[in-house]
């Protein structure tokens, strides 16, 4: 028992619990208890950081916060609540603000339980057709008053929030609000459901100079690149604009037997472009070749922005990794992926090294998360 609580007269510098607090106490003991007793242990003396470990067995996971997701707060509380679940990585959009998020909820995980620094990897994106790089915009003043809000309903980040204008009592005969530009991840399903046409989106493409000074940070590991796969000229600007700063993506491990450890990690976020996709990631390759320093990943999406709303996402995301690792000339053999990061075999399961998940993340843990940020 607590002296603050046993003793009548409290001594200096001590405070009183109450009964909620203690409650309060034990609980996040019991997470505790659960983090630390379910976590894999990484050994001390392993030669590889524990993502290299993870691809090599093929049960690599990413957190996706989201590219063009910027609520540092439920960022942060992502970060918390996957780090206590031991993902690998988090993936968060090139902005310093959201990086700091990230790294404050990484931080407070290892606070509570026994839990390694997962990788943080920022997105960025080569080509305005990018569906990961938008947000939705319009006025709310042109909404009709009648409007029955679909827009609000569908939005998978509670992103959308209309209320009728007023001064004081007396309504002004229109909307206010709109879009919360910072919740906004460009998921597009509010666009067909406007009945009025009123929404509309806009894109953007991340500054290479500001992504060039977070890629030499000491707490930023890995970076993206989104790419639609249709311009490789896009593609390589944007790879020489970020120039040197490659080369400062770095990870620090197996600090118990003096090895300093440098990884580079770019990954390509690529999707299906059919007959042509082998042939664009191998001209992609060429253009990064130069300047790899370790390992270069592939992200191979489904149907992006969608895994929380069923299975089809991820069931095509699976059958696009299992068509590419199943052609003849496989992706390994012609320099696509470093055979020294995920340990490639004969297999077409070896190519594999993971998964990465976004919506059905955030969705899968909802209630649970506000139970541990209670505590946290």
């Amino acid at each position: 028992m607590s002296p603050a609580i046993a003793s009548s007269s409290p001594p200096p510098y001590t405070t009183s619990l109450s009964g909620e607090n203690l409650r309060r106490l034990h609980r996040l003991d019991a997470i505790k208890s659960v983090v630390n007793s379910t976590v894999r242990s990484h050994p001390l003396n392993a030669v590889q950081p524990r993502p290299i470990d993870s691809l090599r067995r093929g049960d690599w996971v990413k957190l996706i916060c989201g590219a063009s997701f910027e609520d540092a707060a439920d960022i942060r509380n992502l970060s918390l609540v996957y780090s206590l679940a031991g993902v690998d990585c988090i993936d968060c959009a090139a902005d310093e603000s959201v990086v700091n998020a990230v790294n404050d909820g990484i931080d407070a995980a290892m606070n509570i339980g026994a839990v390694e620094r997962p990788w943080v990897m920022i997105s960025v994106n080569d080509d305005k057709e990018d569906l990961h790089f938008r947000k939705a915009e319009f006025d709310p003043e042109d909404c009709p008053l009648d409007c029955s809000r679909p827009c609000e309903k569908v939005c998978p980040a509670n992103a959308i929030l209309l209320e009728n204008s007023s001064t004081g009592n007396h309504s002004l005969g229109k909307l206010q609000g709109g879009v919360v530009t910072e919740r906004c991840y460009g998921c597009g399903r509010c666009f067909p459901v406007c009945p009025f046409d009123k929404i509309s989106a806009k894109t953007y493409i991340r500054d290479p100079a500001a992504t060039s000074e977070l890629l030499k940070r000491n707490d930023v590991d890995a970076i993206e690149i989104h790419t639609t796969g249709r311009r490789i000229d896009l593609f390589n600007e944007l790879w020489e604009s970020l120039g040197d700063s490659i080369k400062h993506v770095k990870l620090v491990a197996v600090s118990r037997t003096s090895v300093l450890c440098l990884f580079l990690v770019a990954m390509v976020s690529m999707p299906d472009v059919g007959k042509s996709t082998f042939t664009t990631m191998t001209e992609m390759y060429k253009i990064m070749e130069s300047r790899l320093i370790g390992y270069n990943l592939w992200q191979l999406d489904g149907r992006p922005m969608s895994g929380d709303i069923g299975r089809g996402a991820t069931r095509e995301a699976i059958n696009f990794a299992m068509r590419l690792a199943a052609l003849p000339d496989r992706p390994h053999e012609n320099g696509i992926e470093n055979t020294n990061a995920v340990g490639i075999t004969d297999s077409v399961q070896a190519l594999i090294g993971g998964v990465a998940y976004g919506g059905y993340a955030r969705k899968v843990i909802e209630h649970g998360k506000k139970q541990v940020l209670w505590l946290c």
